[in-house]
């Protein structure tokens, strides 16, 4: 069995190595402004964070849904900086850089143990697989959003109350002491308060069970999940609630899309996720949808299902090796839920900030077969094969440190889109010039 992580003196070089990795890639941000006319005017900046730490403002933070949204966690976080340092971007950047830095060590930690504890698979080059699955974390482009957008610290923060309580669950298993599965009960419930994705939760102990090579007949594993099961229904309730009291969600009277062609979107979706992260290019702010409510949709949108279908058929051998299958069921288990099959309030098809906890899945693939294949060679080809892997994460933490320059204000990020749609007038509608009009003006 791993020694706990925490108590090597490696553990502790290795996550000094993450941070300085993270702060490497990020440090612009710690420069840049709020963006003022891209939901930080509201989100950071109103009556909660202004309020103070008296009982009243504490207990509207936990028992009001504003602006279509439940999100105590981070509203208290918010809270707790401008009590402290006031309106300075600069606390507000490194707290979120911050939080990223720990959700790559949890990755770490989290990784090496599932792998220590697996029956599934071979374990043999476990340290590896999760160094290199927490550096593709750290470094890639797409996790700038929810990175360099303090609007979008939510998603760090629930990532990483989320990891913490993958790992309060693993030490609950490895001793079935009852702290560590209250612990897990409360990050959960933490995690959730940063971000309503985190319902995935006990799907994810389901996986995670499996992995481990338990057997699902027995009963006691059932009990031990079923309060999160019950946790998770509640918040699933509070979050359409909160969505529908601003007229949005599946609960609202609001015109939805119908269900073919959320289904044609949720296709459509998942094959940018997956593309985006092992091909990252043209990445933005926003990516609104094609048409709206009443519009036909774009021929070549409804491609995307048969072409879905046509992947998984074709790749189904490989799809069920227990490593791609971890992976790729950690990735879908993530990002099901925004991947409008069940409307949201949301007016864009996908957002990369989305793929910061679903992307460790693919990370994790990618992790495993390197490594994999590496081990069987020699020589030149095993030192050559290391070489691209690091020109790969170089090139990856490049684009990331710029695209993070790019979030430096409400101008910046707009202007690198008006640049991209002038090369991809076919792709982006006119309803995207409207839009980016209309946020000009908000």
């Amino acid at each position: 069995m791993l020694l706990p992580d925490n108590q090597t003196f490696g553990a502790l070089l290795r996550n000094v190595f993450f941070v300085a990795v993270c702060f490497a890639v990020y440090f612009p941000i710690l420069s840049n402004d709020f963006l003022y006319r891209w939901d930080d005017q509201w989100v950071v900046m109103n009556f909660y964070t202004e309020g103070g730490g008296n009982f009243q403002n504490l207990w509207d933070i936990l028992t009001q849904f504003y602006h279509g949204q439940y999100a105590p966690a981070n509203e208290l976080m918010y809270l707790m900086i401008h009590s402290m340092f006031g309106y300075q971007p600069f606390w507000f950047h490194l707290a979120s850089l911050l939080l990223h830095a720990g959700c790559v060590c949890l990755t770490y930690t989290v990784t090496v143990r599932i792998c220590a504890q697996t029956k599934r698979t071979t374990t043999e080059h476990a340290p590896l697989i999760a160094f290199i699955t927490s550096l593709l974390l750290a470094v890639h482009p797409m996790n700038v959003e929810a990175v360099a957008w303090v609007s979008a610290s939510k998603i760090v923060l629930y990532a990483f109350f989320y990891l913490a309580a993958t790992f309060t669950w693993l030490i609950y298993l490895d001793g079935k002491k009852i702290r560590f599965y209250l612990l897990t009960l409360l990050l959960f419930a933490l995690s959730f308060g940063g971000k309503e994705q985190a319902v995935a939760f006990p799907v994810w102990l389901i996986l995670l069970h499996w992995l481990l090579g338990d057997s699902f007949k027995a009963g006691k594993l059932w009990m031990r999940i079923a309060p999160f099961f019950v946790m998770a229904v509640a918040f699933g309730i509070v979050t359409l609630l909160s969505q529908a009291a601003t007229g949005g969600g599946a609960l609202s009277r609001a015109i939805h899309y119908p269900l073919w062609q959320r289904v044609v979107f949720g296709s459509f979706s998942l094959f940018e996720y997956v593309t985006k992260l092992l091909f990252p290019y043209n990445l933005l702010y926003i990516y609104p949808f094609p048409t709206m409510t009443n519009e036909t949709l774009p021929a070549w949108m409804l491609l995307y299902p048969a072409l879905t279908v046509v992947i998984v058929a074709a790749l189904w051998k490989y799809i069920r090796q227990v490593p791609v299958a971890a992976g790729l069921l950690f990735f879908l288990i993530h990002i099901a839920l925004v991947l409008h099959i069940i409307p949201l309030s949301r007016y864009t098809i996908i957002a990369d900030r989305y793929v910061y906890v679903a992307g460790i899945g693919l990370f994790f693939v990618f992790a495993c077969y390197f490594v994999r294949f590496t081990a069987n060679q020699k020589g030149m080809i095993r030192n050559a094969m290391t070489g691209a892997l690091v020109c790969v994460l170089l090139f990856l933490g490049t684009y990331a440190n710029l695209r993070s320059r790019q979030w430096k204000d409400t101008e910046s990020i707009k202007r690198d889109v008006r640049e991209l749609l002038r090369q991809r007038d076919d792709y982006i509608p006119e309803a995207f010039e409207k839009l980016l009009k209309q946020e000009q003006n908000r």
